[in-house]
């Protein structure tokens, strides 16, 4: 008896289950690992407790840092994440475990809803997931304890662009609600998602809608947008004006130049570069078959909002991989070379080679995910700063030297404030909504600060920035034994506490 040949049916279903198992294992497999929210999410866990002080109105400021942070960031993820706390008694830092990574893996189906629109194809949809769900770097962002805000923005984002893409190809009332409450969500998600989003939209009318019908559909979706939202932004901007989303526009070009951005999401993160030469024939086939919504959406984030521009470039660079593999390979393999992409799953050569190209991308991913590990909070650093909030005046301010010069990718930089609930001098977080322009020089400044190596150097950078303390928390991890003999042998300067990777200083 002949082995039964899959159905398509039954072939889409074994990529999408294959993408799912895959792409969850590498996502949750980090914060399993440490037990903690990977890289960021301080400033998340502040926001999260406020709302409990706030008996659930929206605060006019954050306590994190102590700083008067308006309480201005899109606020779904945290009011999401307070509630899940309060009805099932998970504590916030749990949520800040594991509600990115859930988040982004339900993203793998949205994902397949759009790209099988907009390739026409459920069987090109179904090999774009698998791509999308087990790219190494792909999805590092969304899955971090600031993951708790962009993997919402990132899911919202994707299903916001499908329903556009429906209303303006189907025309169908239900889609114009939906695109209500999809783009309303994204707005409220994550400031930079929102953006991508309306510039995604506007490209998708500019390519698929261009009729008096969709254009008044579009306006109706953008006003109930505004609407649905303005709960939010009404109270922000009755409590501080328009002053703090002015200054967080000012932060939008923190990113890569153009060409460099472009040229890193080509090269990707991964190990093996398997994907590098898809995405140039995708590109390639994007020009001779004309899908300028791809060609240009690869663009175009890089043009609108640099810093969240890679996740966003990566929707459609995974479309054109799966396009380059669906077409390419049976064009250079002649057995395969009559192939109809919607009968792709009946080719066991072409399957073979689809599963070896899966297998290694997990594996690439799993070291990747490996590797985030490094980048969270130890246990030695939880307790110091523990010790802090037990034993340090409320109102002292820190400094904290850990030799790191990208102080927004600190973990221990960002944590402290949250943990110990005192005011680290040293952390980058919060400014984007009070500085405006003069963001950027202090980011230069807290940068500079990390290259301290003597007593003398912090002491002229306090002088010269303002910026006061009382003690010094060193992570010696990271930093020069330099540092902590600067501090060990002056006279000014008391050791207070000290574990295996954590000295204080009291000056």
């Amino acid at each position: 008896m002949t082995k039964k040949t899959l159905t398509q049916s039954e072939w889409i279903i074994l990529i999408l289950g294959i993408a799912f198992v895959g792409g969850v294992f590498i996502r949750f497999f980090p914060t399993l690992i440490v037990g903690f929210p990977i890289n960021d999410g301080g400033m998340f866990l502040s926001m999260v407790r406020d709302l409990t002080a706030s008996n659930y109105f929206l605060p006019k400021f954050t306590s994190y840092n102590q700083l008067q942070i308006p309480y201005a960031y899109p606020p779904f993820g945290f009011y999401f994440a307070r509630i899940i706390s309060d009805i099932f008694s998970i504590s916030e830092i749990n949520l800040l475990r594991f509600i990115p990574p859930f988040v982004n893996s339900l993203s793998i189906f949205a994902f397949y809803l759009l790209s099988s629109e907009l390739l026409k194809s459920k069987s090109l949809g179904a090999l774009s997931s698998a791509f999308y769900a087990l790219t190494p770097g792909a999805y590092g962002w969304f899955v971090m304890g600031g993951g708790l805000t962009r993997s919402f923005g990132s899911l919202f984002l994707l299903l916001t662009v499908f329903v556009i893409y429906k209303l303006y190809q189907t025309g169908a009332k239900k889609y114009i609600g939906l695109g209500i409450a999809w783009g309303g969500l994204a707005v409220l998600s994550h400031p930079e998602a929102g953006i991508h989003t309306a510039a995604t939209c506007i490209l998708l009318w500019i390519i698929f809608g261009r009729t008096r019908q969709s254009f008044i559909n579009s306006i109706f979706v953008a006003f109930g947008v505004l609407l649905f939202t303005s709960p939010w932004w009404l109270t922000v901007i009755s409590y501080h004006g328009l002053n703090p989303f002015l200054s967080a526009s000012h932060t939008g070009s923190f990113g890569v130049p153009f060409f460099v951005g472009v040229t890193k999401a080509i090269v990707g993160e991964g190990l093996i570069p398997v994907l590098v030469l898809l995405k140039i024939i995708g590109l390639i086939l994007a020009v001779y078959k004309k899908r300028y919504f791809l060609l240009i959406w690869v663009f175009l984030p890089y043009l609108i909002e640099p810093r969240s521009a890679p996740s966003v470039t990566f929707y459609p660079l995974t479309m054109l991989i799966a396009l380059a593999f669906a077409e390419a390979i049976p064009f250079f393999f002649s057995r395969l070379q009559k192939i109809n992409v919607e009968e792709i799953y009946k080719n066991k050569i072409y399957n073979f080679i689809l599963l070896f190209v899966l297998v290694i991308l997990f594996i690439d991913s799993s070291l990747y995910s490996f590797r985030l590990i490094g980048n969270s909070l130890k246990s030695a650093e939880i307790e110091s700063m523990m010790w802090i909030k037990e034993n340090i005046s409320p109102d002292a301010k820190i400094i904290s030297l850990t030799g790191n010069p990208s102080p927004e990718i600190d973990p221990f930089i960002e944590w402290l404030p949250a943990l110990s609930e005192r005011r680290n001098q040293s952390t980058i977080q919060g400014y984007e909504w009070l500085l405006g322009e003069k963001f950027f020089e202090r980011y230069s400044d807290l940068a500079e600060l990390q290259n301290c190596e003597t007593v003398t150097c912090v002491e002229e950078w306090s002088l010269r920035t303002e910026l006061d303390f009382q003690f010094i928390v060193i992570n010696q991890i990271n930093e020069s034994d330099s540092v902590n003999l600067s501090f060990a042998d002056s006279e000014n300067y008391q050791q207070i506490y000290k574990n295996d990777e954590v000295t204080v200083y009291q000056r």
